[in-house]
């Protein structure tokens, strides 16, 4: 029996992040993965600039392919509109294994964790392995999550594939310059397609919140990628037959309900395993990495439980709780799929296609403070019915 103060489950962005700044501190920590690094990931490689910030690192100190980007294009309701944003690509299979080489972290590599026990008020692994503290990094399948906490919604459906493609053909077809990304905003806003160029290689794919339509929303945004068949598009006629083995995987997209279900009994939950991608954009890697770090420090603050009120109080969590509200009050106000007047004009579809954008370069949503304040007084409202009920 090996035994250590932290075990993380996990070792993507949350968890190395996370081990990272324990090790830093002195703990002994040890990290699981079902995976041997460097591993594929499917992931569209969105980072946006917050991330450096959250992994104390400067874009330039980065020792891997990176792809900033200072423009893109927002494909809306049969509209074009490019966008001026900022934001950066990466590749998971580089990034990965840069960041749990960098935490500094002992690393059991192609375990599939089976077996979680509470014993003597630790964690035991598998009969092998105990701590005190465990923490669930293991993505939106993540085992702690699954054996110790609460079923989150149905995940957000996914297809998508990252492969190498001639890089003079990609700069012939992509629509901007190298890194650029071309997104698709499905007309029922319940997802997008992208088509990301990064140099002599391609990520293209489609996520939806209704996970049972992600085929034939992937199927449509195919047909538009390629031009409908008719010569054009903006995807080289040689990389088209691999989007035939396209690969799927589900993720939580942000809510504040999870929230509640971060900690138990020395046990946590951080990134997708907790579900805490962008509620719009679905970027994952910022929160993973965030939520590790303030995961870290409670335990090493000796305050464990206030993980939970630390990751509330978070202002790029505050940020999300507050986009969160703002999609569904839009929601209510433009039912998804609607065909008005309003809904089917040019203003609209700018209006909403350029919001959409920005979120990509993690800017807050113009007039983002008066919602997060209306947001706080309901709160406040609510609490204080609740005490005169009581």
């Amino acid at each position: 029996m090996e035994n250590h103060d932290v075990i993380i489950i996990g070792g993507g962005p949350a968890g190395s992040s996370c081990a990272r700044k324990l090790v830093a501190a002195g703990l002994d920590v040890l990290v699981i993965d079902s995976h041997t690094f460097p591993r594929v990931k499917l992931c569209a490689g969105w980072i946006s600039p917050p991330i450096w910030g959250a992994l104390e690192l400067a874009p330039e100190e980065y020792p891997h392919d990176l792809w900033e980007w200072q423009k893109g294009i927002v494909h809306f309701r049969g509209r074009r509109f490019a966008l001026s944003q900022h934001g950066y690509f990466i590749r998971r299979f580089e990034l990965d294994n840069f960041l749990i080489k960098r935490s500094k972290a002992p690393l059991v590599e192609g375990h599939h964790v089976k077996k979680i026990e509470r014993v003597d008020g630790g964690w035991q692994i598998d009969g092998q392995y105990r701590a005190r503290y465990l923490i669930g990094a293991g993505g939106n399948y993540c085992p702690v999550a699954r054996a110790l906490f609460p079923e989150r919604e149905p995940p957000c459906g996914t297809q998508e594939r990252e492969f190498e493609a001639d890089p003079s053909e990609i700069a012939a077809y992509r629509p901007g310059l190298d890194g650029e990304p071309e997104v698709l905003l499905h007309d029922d806003l319940a997802g997008y397609s992208w088509n990301v160029p990064k140099t002599n290689w391609l990520n293209i794919g489609g996520a939806t919140t209704r996970a049972r339509e992600v085929h034939p929303a992937w199927r449509r945004a195919r047909e538009f990628f390629e031009g409908n068949g008719n010569g054009g598009g903006t995807i080289p006629v040689s990389a088209r037959p691999s989007l035939d083995k396209m690969k799927g995987h589900g993720y939580s997209g942000f809510n504040p309900r999870h929230l509640g279900s971060c900690f138990a009994e020395n046990a946590f939950l951080i990134g997708d395993a907790l579900g805490l991608a962008h509620p719009t954009t679905g970027e994952g890697i910022l929160p993973a990495v965030l939520s590790g770090v303030v995961c870290a420090s409670a335990i090493i603050d000796g305050a464990p439980a206030s993980y939970r009120s630390r990751l509330q109080e978070h202002p790029i969590i505050r940020d999300y709780r507050v986009l969160y509200r703002a999609r569904t009050w839009a929601g209510k106000l433009f039912k998804s799929g609607g065909d008005s007047r309003l809904q089917r004009s040019n203003i609209y579809a700018r209006v909403v296609a350029t919001l959409f954008g920005s979120q990509f370069g993690g800017k807050p949503l113009p007039g983002q403070g008066l919602i997060g304040r209306a947001m706080d007084l309901r709160k406040l409202a609510a609490e204080r019915r609740r005490e005169h009920t009581g």
